[in-house]
């Protein structure tokens, strides 16, 4: 949170220049930026959070988390990764700085004026959804008097505990959802994801709701059943078209950092093309079942100094090791430089694209949670039905990534027919179903943390060859360590850590349980 203070001054230096100089009244004029929007309006701020709900740049993603649950590597050993510090706390001041500042703010605005209600739980839901992905990733986190350093001068908020957060998350999104009124004001042009149809914005957050309710099942099995029953009555995403999606443009990069416009996680493979490759783990899981989506996220690089469109024939695909620069195959040599052009990354067509669509919460993932449900008997339901329509909901939904990333239901049929729903133990069970949630939620890496966490799968690491040095000590890590500014900055974070354990990779949060 150290930019809250850097911009509180920056504000304060603003305003005292701007009083001096406008003393003279013949520069009044001169004063007034045609660009400065001092008041904006929730029509203009909505969009904005929106946008900013998903990192401008890739550094948490795509350098940690995507490696942590083995979808992509920078070819890094694993012991350098979980060392507390760096980028890993990179998303906590993104998210502070951006989407809970601004979606706070807009909360503040809107209830004073009830022309605005839709659009204060509308804030109210996008607030629930920030607030899931920072606790599931760091734990204790500011939340009650978080986003709050401009109105309320709170520049070091405490950390609340997670089982806190949680419940109020639960009241928040049961609240607004019911809230929502159609005939008031809806931000049609204003929202870019839902268009202002309030329908979708309830099965949103009851969908949210789903979530957080599988979520917390081991920590607190009572409540977490009655927010599953209660996200189901209220009504859950019904397709595709329902999808959580925000859109981006096609901007250019500026150095380690995207246009505020762009999707900045496909950043990794395009302004580093020798470095960054999907993992073994991802590739082979897809090859070896003949999955259709292989040539939606894959393709072999054309160049090495260069991101350009290369071989996408699935067959060709290699995935590199989840850790280090050494061979999988005995006698474990490292891979020659040369040798990169053979391994696999993001298809530059679709997934690799500053204007790739970036899927928040979908249709497929609230099959696979449903299916869950059933197998574990938390609510009654057809698992093999929700399973199915999980498959062939994510395959569907590959398509607004371009023609490329078509897949028929033809094809998704052939697939469930090669790779049946028929498991022979609960467990089994539960892996096809959150195997399947693993490779659902590719570049949406925090969910697929947060998920192999939660259920237990896919059990990658244990199939790690831990006589590799890169792999030496590896085992899933549990959370993200705090920015190194903020605890040096507020001494709050040492009530987190008294509470939840040491500040390390290791330490579990409150619905981690073994």
């Amino acid at each position: 949170m150290k930019n809250i203070r850097k911009y509180s001054v920056y504000l304060l230096l603003v305003i005292m220049t701007g009083m001096f100089s406008a003393c003279d009244k013949d520069f009044g004029d001169i004063n007034k930026s045609v660009d400065f929007v001092s008041d904006p309006t929730p029509d203009f701020m909505l969009p904005a959070i929106e946008l900013y709900m998903l990192d401008n740049t890739y550094y948490t993603q795509g350098d940690f988390v995507g490696a942590f649950v083995m979808h992509v590597t920078n070819r890094k050993a694993y012991s350098s990764l979980v060392m507390p510090g760096g980028y890993q706390g990179y998303h906590f001041e993104w998210a502070y700085e951006n989407p809970f500042k601004n979606v706070v703010d807009l909360i503040e605005r809107t209830k004073k004026d009830t022309t605005y209600a839709n659009y204060l739980h509308i804030g109210r839901i996008i607030k629930a959804y920030v607030a899931h992905q920072m606790t599931d990733l760091y734990g204790d986190v500011p939340y009650f008097e978080a986003g709050r350093g401009y109105m309320d001068r709170l520049f070091t908020p405490n950390y609340d505990p997670q089982q806190k957060i949680y419940e109020d998350m639960f009241k928040e999104l049961e609240e607004a959802s019911r809230a929502l009124d159609s005939s008031r004001k809806v931000p049609t042009t204003a929202d870019i994801v839902y268009k202002g149809d309030l329908s979708k914005w309830r099965r949103f957050a009851n969908s949210l709701m789903l979530r957080l309710g599988l979520r917390i099942m081991k920590a607190d099995p009572v409540n977490g059943k009655k927010w599953i029953e209660k996200a189901i009555a209220g009504g859950l995403l019904r397709g595709n078209d329902d999808n959580f999606v925000v859109k981006y443009l096609p901007n250019a990069s500026s150095g380690g950092t995207t246009n505020p416009t762009s999707n900045g996680q496909p950043h990794i493979f395009v302004r580093y093309p020798d470095n960054y490759r999907l993992t073994s783990p991802f590739v082979n899981f897809l090859k070896n079942r003949n999955d259709p989506r292989i040539a939606t996220y894959c393709m072999l690089p054309a160049s090495r100094t260069t991101y350009a469109a290369g071989d996408k024939s699935p067959a060709k695909q290699k995935g590199w090791p989840p850790y280090g620069d050494k061979s999988e195959d005995p006698p474990y040599q490292s891979i020659p430089s040369a040798d990169r052009l053979k391994y696999s990354v993001a298809n530059i067509s679709t997934f690799g694209r500053y204007d790739a669509p970036f899927i928040h919460l979908s249709y497929a993932q609230v099959q696979f949670q449903l299916a869950e449900c059933a197998v574990r008997g938390i609510v009654a339901g057809d698992a093999k039905s929700s399973y199915e329509k999980g498959v062939k909901a994510a395959m569907d939904q590959l398509k607004i990534y371009g023609a490329e990333a078509v897949i028929t239901s033809a094809q998704a049929d052939a697939y469930l027919k090669e790779n049946p729903y028929n498991p022979a133990s609960e467990e089994e069970a539960l892996e096809m179903i959150n195997t399947q949630y693993w490779v659902e939620t590719h570049f949406n890496w925090y969910e697929t943390f947060a998920n192999m966490r939660r259920s237990g799968y896919p059990k990658l690491y244990e199939k790690l060859d831990l006589t590799i040095p890169a792999n030496s000590g590896a085992t899933l890590p549990r959370r993200l360590t705090y920015q190194a500014d903020e605890i040096a900055i507020n001494p709050h974070v040492q009530d987190a850590i008294k509470r939840q354990g040491p500040d390390v990779t290791s330490t579990r949060v409150w619905w981690d349980k073994p």
